[in-house]
């Protein structure tokens, strides 16, 4: 019998690496992974505005696959972000100062999470900031303007998913890593693991 690292087993007896491999591959995220990719999911999202309470995910290589997460939006930090405190000064400040907040739930029917925007701020706010002076019946028509404009449940719903699709490429891409013939060899070296065999060439 001759002991050989992971390495050394793959070069020279390919399948026994490949049943030992597999045999690894059985046990080896046999814990939450996922963790630090949530934490750092999280901190991303609170940049623009989105503070996400739950990440869900699917990664069985095949067409139910997803990434989808729970939380709520920040309207007006979301808006800071795009852009949009600029595109649409009116309906930005009336958003923040009514404190509005956008609902993302988990996939609906099987496709993203949906995002639910009330949209109440329109005639429930006072003329603010550069439009103070404005009459309140002025200020109303200009927020409902830039609300009707703005699309803004639509774009945050695009937005969630556009950071859906991503989370679920990098989620992928950690399992693949994770599972990998090379993690396998280094988790081996790691742990000072080898391997008989008779089968051994010089």
């Amino acid at each position: 019998m001759t002991h050989l690292t992971a390495k050394e087993l793959q070069t020279q007896d390919p399948k026994k690496f490949q049943k030992e491999y597999s045999k690894w591959q059985e046990y080896a995220l046999d814990y939450d992974w996922w963790d630090y990719m949530e934490e750092t999911f999280k901190t991303d999202m609170a940049k623009v505005g989105i503070d996400v309470q739950r990440i869900y995910f699917s990664l069985s290589y095949s067409q139910g696959d997803y990434a989808s997460f729970e939380g709520q939006i920040n309207v007006a930090e979301w808006m800071e972000h795009k852009g949009y405190d600029e595109t649409y000064p009116a309906l930005y400040l009336a958003v923040k100062d009514y404190g509005e907040f956008a609902r993302v739930s988990d996939r609906s029917r099987g496709g993203w999470p949906r995002v639910n925007f009330d949209g109440n701020v329109v005639g429930n706010t006072n003329p603010e900031g550069i439009f103070a002076g404005l009459e309140q019946d002025a200020w109303d028509e200009l927020v409902y303007e830039q609300f009707s404009a703005a699309g803004l449940e639509g774009e945050m719903q695009s937005f969630v998913e556009d950071v859906c699709r991503k989370l679920y490429r990098d989620l992928r891409d950690e399992y693949e890593h994770l599972t990998s013939e090379e993690s396998f060899i280094e988790s081996c070296e790691c742990n000072e693991i080898t391997f008989e065999t008779e089968e051994c060439e010089a």
